[in-house]
């Protein structure tokens, strides 16, 4: 596609700077918030209250049915090869280092949808869900992530694109079963957190006064 490629050479090698090459590598690696991540998993699951809980139960999964599961089957049924490895004059950066793209080395990886981008969407689709428009600001990372991918060189505009996409269904599947469960099942499996918490997702009353979140907190 034409567009595809036209805003691919834009980012990657026209709308660029000395500090987008120092930090688009470290926005786009997961590594770099390994242990900021495991401390928030622990410190939700140790003090979390009910919805915390229920709110990382969904995170994990849709990293199985997601990221292993939907993209990971879509970029081998695709099986589109990184930019990097097909097109000439891409710049790949990484960190402390930015060399140029060599195509004559063949095709290499699977580029079609991007797991970094459907990951993130999920994320943000899920943490709106459970908290509503505070949390909103979690898009915007997403969609930093998305362009950091393109800047570094491994995916096409495309490919994040449709990582949006994929993720912010996957999410949204899972928030939708999850609260048609809790809806269902909820007061018989557990009636005392039921009553406490009758809807599992975020949810403001009629009047727009206050989120349901804030009175179910005074319960437990």
């Amino acid at each position: 596609m034409g567009w595809d490629l036209w805003l691919f050479y834009e980012i990657n090698t026209h709308w660029t700077s000395p500090l987008f090459d120092r930090w688009m590598p470290f926005v786009s690696h997961y590594h770099h918030f390994q242990g900021i991540v495991l401390a928030g998993v622990v410190f939700l699951t140790l003090l979390g209250r009910f919805r915390e809980r229920c709110f990382l139960g969904l995170v994990g999964l849709s990293l199985v049915v997601g990221d292993m599961g939907m993209t990971d089957g879509l970029k081998h049924l695709v099986n589109r090869p990184r930019p990097f490895s097909v097109l000439p004059g891409v710049r790949q950066v990484e960190e402390g280092k930015i060399s140029w793209s060599d195509p004559s080395q063949g095709p290499r990886g699977k580029s079609f949808p991007s797991g970094h981008a459907a990951n993130n969407a999920a994320l943000a689709y899920l943490a709106t869900a459970f908290y509503g428009p505070r949390l909103a600001w979690v898009w915007l990372w997403a969609g930093l992530v998305g362009y950091s991918r393109i800047y570094l060189g491994v995916h096409y505009p495309s490919d994040v694109l449709a990582g949006w996409l994929a993720g912010a269904f996957y999410g949204w599947a899972l928030c939708s079963g999850a609260a048609y469960a809790w809806r269902r099942w909820g007061a018989q499996v557990s009636p005392r957190l039921f009553a406490a918490h009758p809807r599992l997702l975020y949810a403001r009353d009629r009047r727009g006064e206050k989120p349901q979140e804030e009175e179910e907190s005074r319960i437990g």
